[in-house]
């Protein structure tokens, strides 16, 4: 499982068991001890930023760098499900998974994504925001979890970045100012960041066809 493969470079709880009561979903996993980033992040100092930042994207390097157990390439969940993704909810279609060495193509195409550039394939969160960060307690915290995995999967490269750009969060943390901030000047220093014209824009647009 890929999270054995992130022990000791991303800090993930563990997760014990799950069970469903009344229609809820319940998951017991190990207690951290942390805050979201989202909470605390007006607080910290320019130098506390920078540095969780650089933490960030040591710890998203170690995901992305990750191999596909699978001999053929493919876009889709773990273990070859369909992707779980928010975005995609209601559009079963475009979940996959798709095989080869097509299958950005496939996926792309399903979704009517015009991006027409070469695109690898990598291990991605998909849900890389504020309140999914917890940081430790303190001056100088650093990150203590990386949480909310149920949307991760096999995606292609850009979809970490366009999402966590795309995704807001809570206003009353993170008022305007602080979320053109985020965005601008530190989310570039954790993810890769794309251009504008030739993906982000593209997938934006597929995401506000689908009344995202």
């Amino acid at each position: 499982m890929v999270y054995k493969q992130l022990k000791g470079k991303v800090p993930v709880p563990e997760v014990f068991g799950w069970t469903e009561d009344g229609g809820q979903v319940f998951i017991y996993m190990s207690l951290i001890v942390g805050e979201p980033l989202e909470q605390i992040w007006a607080a910290l100092n320019g130098e506390e930023r920078e540095a969780v930042c650089k933490e960030l994207n040591g710890m998203v390097k170690a995901w992305r760098g990750l191999e596909q157990p699978d001999q053929v390439l493919y876009v889709g969940g773990l273990d070859n499900q369909p992707l779980n993704d928010i975005f995609l909810s209601g559009h079963r279609d475009l979940a996959g998974p798709f095989h080869g060495a097509d299958a950005v193509q496939k996926f792309q195409n399903g979704c009517d994504i015009e991006i027409d550039i070469e695109v690898s394939v990598v291990f991605t969160h998909a849900d890389l925001v504020p309140s999914n960060i917890l940081l430790s307690p303190g001056p100088n915290p650093v990150v203590a979890a990386i949480i909310d995995w149920g949307q991760a999967g096999w995606y292609p490269a850009y979809w970490e970045y366009c999402k966590a750009r795309r995704v807001r969060p809570n206003p009353e943390y993170f008022d305007e100012d602080l979320d053109e901030e985020w965005n601008t000047r530190y989310l570039p220093t954790i993810l890769d960041p794309v251009d504008d014209e030739t993906v982000y824009h593209p997938w934006l647009w597929f995401v506000l066809s689908k009344g995202i």
